[in-house]
């Protein structure tokens, strides 16, 4: 007979599952509330990121980022600087009025004097909510906002954080098999938190 091993991630939702069990035998109705809440993410995830060094682009528009020349030609050119990451790239897109900043995060050793004409920053990291969208869909890209907004709205634990105000995306798998074969362009939805005020 085969032997099976519970993962990790197996024994985490075991122990998720026997704490709502034991809150619900319990009787208590407000923390009831508290975890049935939490755990209907609405295929939605919430991640912390730690801080990290990074090159940024600065403001610019999304001709600066993206034309000929722009800064993502530069991260092309000196892909070298760039820190490797297993399966998805440490970098993320957020505006500031009218323009945009872009970050890529950078190894140890990179220097202000390797990224020049950009600049070196310390991103700060935080608690943030994520979903994914079809870039090339509007609708669809509102609709997962909007709904990661009424999460956030309903939410008794977490507010609607303070950096980045406009929330910030990222690319996860550009051009790659699984995109291409739905005919989508997957975009990664950022939106910061922070513990609800009492």
């Amino acid at each position: 007979m085969e032997k099976r091993h519970l993962s990790k991630i197996g024994i985490i939702q075991l122990l998720a599952c026997f704490l709502l069990l034991a809150c619900v035998a319990n009787g208590d109705k407000k923390n009831n509330t508290e975890v049935i809440k939490m755990t209907k993410l609405q295929n939605m995830r919430g991640i912390e990121i730690q801080k990290f060094r990074a090159v940024s682009s600065g403001l610019k528009t999304f001709d600066e980022l993206f034309g000929k020349n722009g800064f993502s030609d530069w991260l092309d050119k000196n892909n070298h600087l760039i820190k490797d990451h297993a399966y998805e790239e440490m970098g993320f897109l957020w505006h500031e009025g009218d323009k945009n900043v872009l970050i890529r995060a950078i190894k140890d050793d990179v220097t202000e004097k390797d990224i020049t004409p950009y600049e070196i920053i310390e991103f700060p990291g935080g608690i943030f909510l994520v979903a994914t969208g079809d870039e090339s869909n509007n609708d669809d890209l509102e609709e997962t906002i909007n709904c990661m907004r009424e999460w956030i709205k309903k939410s008794n634990v977490f507010e609607y954080g303070g950096f980045p105000e406009s929330g910030m995306c990222n690319m996860p798998n550009v051009g790659g098999a699984f995109d291409q074969a739905l005919g989508i362009a997957q975009q990664q939805i950022f939106l910061p938190l922070k513990f609800r005020s009492k």
